[in-house]
């Protein structure tokens, strides 16, 4: 699937809960950065995981559709 919030991003829940963290954090307390910090590490980890059984389950088409998008954040990372 590339097309959605997959044509931005290749994993758009973990960037959606980041999201939904940071917003906590801010709301509440700060110290919640931590927490965030701490998920995002533990959420690259899992998407690059991920990304190695998907690049053999799809040799032709996921390196393509990984070199033009990128991993969790548009047009950063």
């Amino acid at each position: 699937m590339t097309s959605g919030p997959y044509h931005l991003v290749r994993h758009p829940i973990y960037s959606g809960i980041l999201a939904a963290g940071i917003g906590t954090a801010v709301a509440l307390s700060w110290q919640w950065l931590i927490a965030v910090v701490l998920a995002g590490l533990y959420f690259c980890y899992s998407a690059i995981v991920e990304e190695r059984y998907l690049i053999e389950q799809f040799p032709d088409a996921y390196p393509m559709y990984k070199r033009s998008t990128k991993m969790l954040v548009p047009f950063i990372f």
